[in-house]
């Protein structure tokens, strides 16, 4: 097993490709205004400095449409199924869309 380990930048990085992949995945769910509050969180990371209020707001905009109003934790639940279907593509890519904002929120 090989061990990547992560700094704040790559993470951020990391978060904001994770977010442009989810989005199309919420999209064929219809879940347009999560879609709209992460892409304006996306930008604002793109825009903003590490640490500085306006980043740590579309930090906690996205762990807040996970574990908040959009309620978007439901998409990260695993299926036990064998097949790789949109859900679970969903359900990994919301997963680490979280876990990164996580990260960088602490």
């Amino acid at each position: 097993m090989t061990i990547i380990k992560r700094n704040r930048v790559t993470t951020n990085s990391d978060l904001i490709s994770a977010i442009d992949k989810l989005c199309p995945l919420l999209e064929r769910q219809k879940e347009n205004d999560a879609v709209a509050d992460l892409r304006k969180a996306a930008d604002q990371l793109r825009a903003s400095q590490e640490n500085t209020p306006a980043w740590k707001e579309a930090i906690e905009s996205i762990i807040d449409a996970f574990e908040g109003e959009h309620e978007l934790m439901a998409y990260t639940m695993q299926r036990d199924t064998d097949q790789w279907t949109e859900v679970e593509e969903l359900s990994q890519v919301s997963s680490r869309v979280l876990s990164l904002a996580r990260r960088l929120a602490y």
